[in-house]
């Protein structure tokens, strides 16, 4: 039993420790069904459910790509993805899943929009909170249905200097998405 619980544990250590990657051209996130064109200099690492990059740290700048099964659970909400929903009520969703977490205080949308990704139906949405320690971060989600998934990138970092300065890299990852079926 203790030679069982030290190979779970290490095998759990390994997997908490994968390797940041740097980043560099196009990408295949085969576990999110997604193809991208990734930025130079970034750093990448796939976790079990979601690829995210980091040019200066999570703290100051991530984007997210992830894929939602409409039979998953959220961590958040209680709200459901559907297959079918209009891209504005998935964004309805996904905004309550972020608004909800304990970590984020005062979340107000600043923007949801439809948004085309990959030439398909989706929406924009913009939004602003604080975290625990009081720093204003902005953030926007891209989103859309397709067949039982839902698919978002994610993009986050403070209000002040690290949004506006890496906005322009997040849209030219959501301009060179598509889904790989």
């Amino acid at each position: 039993m203790k030679k069982l619980l030290l190979l779970f544990c290490l095998a759990l250590l390994l997997y908490g420790c994968a390797p940041w990657m740097r980043t560099g051209g196009p990408y295949t996130a085969s576990e999110e069904n997604v193809a991208l064109e990734l930025p130079d200099g970034w750093m990448r690492r796939n976790i079990k459910d979601y690829l995210i990059i980091t040019r200066d740290g999570l703290l100051l700048q991530s984007i997210l790509v992830e894929k939602i099964g409409v039979q998953d659970t959220l961590r958040h909400t209680k709200k459901k993805f559907r297959k079918g929903m209009l891209p504005l009520e998935a964004a309805e969703v996904i905004m309550d899943n972020i608004a909800s977490s304990e970590t984020v205080h005062g979340f107000e949308i600043k923007e949801n929009k439809p948004a085309k990704i990959d030439g398909k139906p989706g929406f924009r949405a913009a939004y602003t909170y604080k975290t625990d320690d009081g720093l204003k971060m902005k953030g926007v989600a891209y989103g859309l249905m397709h067949g039982e998934c839902f698919y978002v990138l994610q993009y986050a970092a403070p209000q002040r200097h690290y949004f506006d300065r890496d906005l322009k890299t997040f849209e030219r990852v959501v301009a060179s998405a598509h889904l790989l079926n």
